[in-house]
């Protein structure tokens, strides 16, 4: 049994990085997996029993969730000997603390693992580094099989700053990762991100924007010291102002639209940040390889925007590949299915490898 632990929300550094529990010990723990279920498209119930074809999505897709991953997910859904590191404090700004969670499997020898950094979805303005992952339990748990760090964080949500708040903080988490990279045994230089929906789409970012470097998006602007392999985008915005066409009626004076908020300016009215903060401006010939996978019912985020991004990719000579997820819409259950959890393993797996 893992007991019950805390949030805790003092700083800490790489030797204090986890929540305390009730009983006083670090919440830095290894599992033993008990028994799991692997779901297959023969498991899940057609889109006409869900809502809207929407699977989790709606009220449910907005409740609470706690930062935290819950003991019973530890325990039953990671393979055994993972080390979970909690709430490592990665950056202050203006009083808010962001944090990371890091998922480390026991490594086979003296070496380091590659790394998977997941980027929660929730259209920038909900959402936290721990939600995503009860939802892509599978994807999680055969990364980890596969012997890669899995490192979900946090970033800054458009109630708290507007672009490209988020953008730099995605990279000043790279930036924390890479000093801290022999605390954990980590090879910065094999870095696959994958997101969901908005995480989707800052994955998309900083893939693009990473070579070469966009100095807006880092604290730092010197050349990043980290090199990411490639990009799995599922189902995330990839071109704001087309994006925004999919409504209608909008009074753009007072758009609250969701990238109206991370903009802090409608999209329409301010072409030239929705351009700066679309992954396709930046895509180019040494951009990371992609994976897109998007469904095709999908009425928040219209398929339109991945057919858009792998055919910029490819036009640029990235090697992409777009993987259309038949009757299914944003945010759906179906996602993290064996026959899309594999491809993804199998693309990180590839990219994390190549050149070797």
């Amino acid at each position: 049994m893992v007991d019950n632990y805390v949030d805790a929300q003092q700083p800490r550094g790489p030797g204090q990085d986890a929540p305390i529990r009730p009983n006083g010990q670090p919440a830095e723990i290894e599992t033993t997996a008990g028994q799991r279920s692997e779901r297959s498209a023969a498991d899940r119930p057609s889109v006409s029993k869900r809502s809207g074809g929407q699977g989790r999505s709606g009220q449910q897709r907005r409740r609470y969730s706690p930062p935290v991953l819950s003991p019973d997910f530890i325990e039953t859904k990671l393979p055994a000997n993972v080390r979970y590191v909690s709430d490592v404090s990665f950056k202050t700004i203006n009083d808010l603390e962001l944090k990371l969670d890091l998922l480390l499997p026991t490594l086979a020898a003296d070496d380091n693992r590659p790394v998977v950094i997941w980027i929660h979805g929730g259209a920038w303005m909900r959402g936290n580094k721990a939600h995503d992952l009860h939802r892509y339990d599978q994807l999680t748990s055969h990364l980890l099989n596969a012997g890669f760090a899995f490192i979900s964080i946090d970033y800054r949500l458009s109630s708290q700053a507007t672009f490209p708040a988020q953008a730099i903080d995605c990279n000043d988490a790279l930036a924390f990762l890479y000093a801290h990279r022999d605390d954990y045994a980590l090879d910065l230089d094999r870095v696959v991100l994958m997101g969901t929906s908005a995480g989707g789409h800052l994955a998309s970012l900083i893939g693009t924007s990473s070579v070469p470097p966009t100095p807006k998006f880092l604290t730092n602007v010197d050349q990043p010291p980290w090199t990411i392999r490639g990009v799995v985008n599922f189902y995330g915005p990839s071109d704001l102002v087309l994006l925004q066409g999919k409504r209608e009626g909008v009074d753009f004076e007072n758009d609250r639209s969701p990238e109206a908020r991370l903009l802090g300016h409608s999209p329409l009215l301010r072409p030239d940040l929705a351009r700066a903060a679309s992954p396709t401006t930046y895509v180019n010939a040494q951009s990371p390889p992609f994976l897109i996978i998007h469904g095709d019912q999908d009425s928040r985020v219209p398929i339109s925007q991945s057919i858009l991004l792998n055919a910029s990719l490819k036009v640029a000579g990235v090697k992409s590949e777009l993987i259309v997820v038949e009757g299914v819409g944003h945010g759906d259950e179906a996602f993290d299915e064996l026959t899309y959890v594999e491809k993804a393993v199998e693309f990180a797996t590839a990219v994390a490898n190549a050149n070797e």
